[in-house]
């Protein structure tokens, strides 16, 4: 909205006026105080006769006077005039040498003041400054509770600082007039730094508004009662040296959420998950043979065998770690990576985002990682100190976001994309704008980039994802990072009977309009529709929704534009309430059996069969379990199974299915993972051919027809390397904001293969077919659920192989989700 600039040093406290016309402004040095008119954005007056560094105004009650402190031990009292503050009374308060808080009680009579050099606390006259009172703090020996405030209904006082008890700061309260203790709150593990009455009404009874150093903020009741309470999000990576260990390679990476290396995790690149400690991991070595390093811990003069390591002025060494072979060492300051040989001779420095409280070196050689005080841990070569990659472990235990410089990212999920994005300044007098990483997720969401990036090849695997998406970095810099805005037309709480409709007005602002999406969230987000390519011609969008049926309670319901890099812009609500009845559930069956390939070497025996008996077993079973009964199962077999025919069935199948209804697609026939990525080979796959004809259902067409599917979608694959479909999923899963309940249940992991020839059937779909005709134990739930279905089918695959006598291993594998969901009766 405006800024004041020309400020001789740091702002040290902010204060505005009761009606809000002023604001003033504590500085540091000997600069004083300054006080503006806020709605013209000038100055209205000062006052520079300072002789220390101010940390305190506060305005009365009734906007007609202003109190400051001053570390040159002065309480100074002015009375404001159209917004000159004139000098009328000043005073040395007894209790300390520097005053730090003032503030005036709620009804202006009394000033309380709290001092950075002494536990005391004093209350003085609001008109003459003499001393009115000397509340008792006996027993605050260890500090100063020099923040103070009074309760809103001005009954008590309360104060707070450095004192602790037992590693706790507590915040001290006495009752006004007798001034005598009455409670001792422990609120935060480290300084209080501020406190203040909340305004009447944002509590039934009043309340009190804490800050702390941990960092912690939160909310007391009129009894003391916390009632909110915010930690920081950072882990606390603080320690002796030796609590960030890494595997060899680097890959795994141990940390502690608090300070010393305390609730320690570990981190799995390969995995992509955060799992128990793990001491086997390799601490940063801080000694070696001929290299004595002194001084690298909190100090500003660290040697190499009694000669300086030059540092900056002030900068403060922080953590080291020494390379294997004795030749180099890293050292991690408040401001930077230092690389040395043995000789002290620096290789190279690198700025970094935070204090570099840890630092190791991994055992291969090829890596720097290092724990920053913003509480990331990041990669860097150790070749030139490049950063390569990121880490940020919410202090939550549960969210993480990994990402390269390039914005490449993996990320726990869709809750987490949040957590990183990039800050872009729009010049000094406009807000800046903030773009998330699930505003980018389209193209860098890329968690198998991730996982790869410190390979050896990971060079050339980032290289050629920047040729083919580009780097962020270029992207945010021009018009790219201009969003679109998106405006709902009429009301943002809409109903309908069966669906409900949404009209939206988007504004290109510089970036062009690269399409529309719309989420369903439940809590968590969903995409519902497809992105329309290009600028919507007339900026409008009206697009209806038939919803999950659930009567009365509302969904919401978002809805966000992409520019023409497909950056996502910000992102408006809608709620929606079905007002119909619910409607009643189907189960839609497509079945894909290809044994007779139009390419001679890839023929097979019983993918054919397998389509047609389970298609038909799963539509018996299941109609007595849906409402609305089974759809005509849908059966593909050889040259209908070609990748045209598949595509085609499905959109068909797709216009009769409801979002509540359930689908079953099970695909027999070749599989095969390249790379990891998983293709399903229809009739007329050709290898190598080029264009749509004769090429495979890959991962990126599967994922396409998956999110197109019903939430709550199960697919088998009795192919070989359903392992590498399997992963598909699980991204997926995350892809579509774990909202959907989508399945997979494999014939074999990857890198295996799926066998036939058990009576008629491949191993897979006979497996299959024996569980789905088993009988149920009991009648309390006989319905087969897809979690049961999971573990009795490969039980049953065990069971048949015995029976085959085979010693070829065959594990089934599968990804459930959030899927527990039935299919059939039993």
């Amino acid at each position: 909205l405006r800024r004041l600039g020309g400020l001789p040093n740091v702002i040290n406290h902010l204060a505005w006026s009761p009606g809000s016309r002023w604001l003033a402004a504590s500085l540091g040095a000997n600069n004083g105080l300054r006080v503006y008119d806020a709605a013209r954005g000038i100055e209205s007056g000062r006052d520079a006769d300072y002789g220390g560094k101010s940390y305190s105004v506060h305005f009365s009650p009734d906007d007609n006077r202003l109190v400051t402190t001053c570390y040159d031990g002065l309480v100074r009292l002015y009375v404001l005039e159209e917004g000159q503050p004139h000098l009328r009374k000043t005073v040395r308060p007894a209790g300390g040498q520097r005053p730090y808080a003032a503030r005036f009680s709620p009804d202006g009579r009394l000033i309380a003041v709290g001092f950075a050099d002494s536990s005391a606390v004093r209350v003085l006259d609001s008109q003459t400054l003499s001393e009115v009172a000397r509340p008792d703090s006996a027993g605050v020996g260890n500090g100063n509770p020099y923040s103070v405030a009074w309760s809103a209904d001005g009954r008590h006082l309360l104060a707070g600082g450095r004192w602790q008890v037992n590693g706790k700061h507590p915040l001290l309260r006495w009752r006004v007039a007798d001034w005598g203790p009455e409670a001792d709150l422990p609120l935060s593990d480290n300084t209080l730094m501020d406190l203040a009455p909340l305004p009447d009404g944002s509590l039934p009874d009043g309340g009190l508004l804490f800050a702390a150093q941990d960092p912690v903020w939160g909310v007391l009741d009129r009894e003391g009662r916390e009632v909110l309470r915010r930690a920081g999000a950072l882990a606390d990576l603080r320690g002796r040296g030796d609590e960030l260990r890494l595997s060899a390679d680097s890959r795994r990476v141990r940390f502690g959420y608090q300070e010393w290396g305390q609730d320690a995790r570990v981190f799995d690149l390969a995995t992509r998950a955060l799992g128990t400690d793990a001491p086997e991991l390799a601490a940063a070595r801080t000694e070696a043979p001929g290299l004595k390093i002194a001084g690298w811990k909190n100090t500003t003069a660290p040697s190499l065998n009694g000669r300086p390591l030059p540092l900056k002025p002030y900068e403060r060494s922080r953590s080291l770690a020494i390379a294997a072979d004795g030749r180099h060492f890293v050292l991690g300051t408040e401001w930077l990576l230092r690389r040395y040989d043995r000789d002290g001779d620096e290789q190279w420095q690198k700025l970094v985002p935070g204090v570099a409280w840890a630092v190791n070196l991994s055992g291969d050689g090829r890596f720097v990682v290092a724990g920053y005080g913003d509480g990331t841990i990041r990669w860097h070569r150790f070749s030139d100190g490049q950063e390569v990659l990121a880490l940020f472990p919410h202090a939550d235990r549960k969210r993480w976001i990994a990402w390269t410089p390039e914005g490449f990212y993996a990320a726990s999920g869709p809750d987490a994309e949040e957590l990183m994005g990039y800050h872009l300044n729009r010049g000094k007098d406009q807000a800046g704008e903030f773009v998330s990483a699930r505003q980018l997720r389209e193209h860098y969401y890329q968690p198998g980039l991730i996982s790869r990036r410190l390979d050896a090849d990971g060079d050339k695997l980032l290289a050629k994802a920047v040729a083919k998406l580009g780097d962020v970095r270029k992207l945010l810099a021009g018009a790219a990072s201009r969003t679109p805005l998106v405006k709902v037309v009429g009301k943002t709480e809409v109903q309908g009977e069966e669906e409900v409709t949404i009209s939206v007005k988007v504004t290109d602002r510089g970036g062009g309009i690269g399409g529309l999406v719309y989420y369903l969230c439940d809590p968590e987000c969903q995409p519902m529709a497809g992105r329309q390519a290009g600028a919507i011609a007339d900026a409008t969008d009206s697009r209806s929704f038939p919803l999950p049926g659930r009567p009365t309670q509302p969904y919401r319901i978002e809805v966000a534009a992409l520019n023409r890099a497909l950056v996502e812009g910000p992102r408006q609500r809608v709620l929606a309430t079905l007002t119909g009845p619910v409607s009643d559930t189907a189960l839609h069956i497509l079945a894909v059996g290809v044994e007779n390939y139009r390419s001679p070497g890839l023929k097979l025996k019983h993918s054919v069969a397998d389509a047609r008996a389970l298609a038909a077993e799963i539509a018996a079973k299941a109609r007595p379990l849906f409402k609305r009964g089974v759809s005509a199962p849908v059966v593909l077999q050889d040259q209908e199974a070609s990748l045209a025919g598949i595509e085609q069935a499905f959109a068909e199948l797709k216009r009769r299915i409801k979002p509540a209804d359930t689908l079953v697609i099970f695909l027999a026939g070749h599989g095969e993972a390249s790379n990891d990525r998983y293709t399903f080979l229809p009739w007329d796959f050709k290898r190598g051919a080029a264009g749509p004809a004769g090429e495979g259902l890959n991962e990126a067409r599967l994922r396409k027809l998956l999110e197109q599917s019903p939430s709550k979608t199960l697919l088998l694959l009795d192919t070989c390397d359903a392992g590498g479909a399997v992963e598909m999923i699980k991204d997926s899963y995350v892809r579509l904001y774990r909202m959907s309940q989508h399945a997979v249940i494999g014939a074999s992991r990857l890198g295996q293969f799926a066998q036939e020839g058990y009576q008629g059937h491949g191993v897979f779909t006979a497996a299959l077919l024996r569980v789905l005709k088993q009988q149920a134990d009991d009648d309390t739930d006989r319905r087969l659920r897809v979690t049961e279905l999971r573990v009795d089918v490969e039980k049953e695959v065990r069971r048949i192989i015995r029976e085959m006598g085979n010693n070829y291993l065959q594990s089934v594998t599968g990804f459930l989700g959030s899927a527990d969901f039935p299919v059939v009766m039993r």
